[in-house]
């Protein structure tokens, strides 16, 4: 079935959604499927395609629509098993084109043990600074440091 419609792909969505809602990886594979062909091929936002499918939630959307993509152009072997026959009913080549995923700036935690006579004075220069907590303070400390070994 080379020619279908965006409203035979909602439908097929839908009827996923008829039974109890189930996180068993062969539907939620087929949902990624649907939700990204919704979204790539239909031009659908994520506010249409919650609007008009029984999805109760627009993160589901957003994460379904990257992973649709991702496994299938990973040629994940059990997502494609699994949604063979959606690939055979609603056939698309997903473009070439990154899927794009923020990434927030990495932070290293750090983590040390100070003396009880460390600790206090790390507790007086945060009172003084105004900082909320000892381990800002601590931060604000190296920083400084670290900015003046530069220098």
């Amino acid at each position: 079935m080379a020619n279908y419609t965006q409203q035979d792909v909602v439908s097929e969505l839908n009827a996923l959604y008829a039974g109890p809602r189930t996180r068993v990886r062969h539907l939620t594979e087929q949902r990624y499927y649907l939700i990204a062909l919704l979204y790539y091929k239909f031009k659908m936002i994520e506010s249409d395609i919650f609007d008009n499918t029984a999805l109760n939630n627009r993160s589901t959307i957003n994460h379904a629509k990257r992973m649709g993509v991702l496994l299938y152009r990973g040629t994940d072997p059990t997502f494609m098993r699994n949604v063979k026959h959606l690939i055979k009913k609603f056939p698309y080549d997903f473009p070439d084109y990154d899927v794009v995923i923020a990434s927030k700036p990495h932070v290293n935690d750090i983590r040390f043990a100070v003396t009880p006579k460390t600790m206090e004075l790390l507790k007086k220069y945060m009172d003084r600074r105004g900082f909320e907590t000892v381990g800002q303070s601590a931060k604000h400390i190296v920083t400084n440091m670290l900015r003046l070994w530069e220098e």
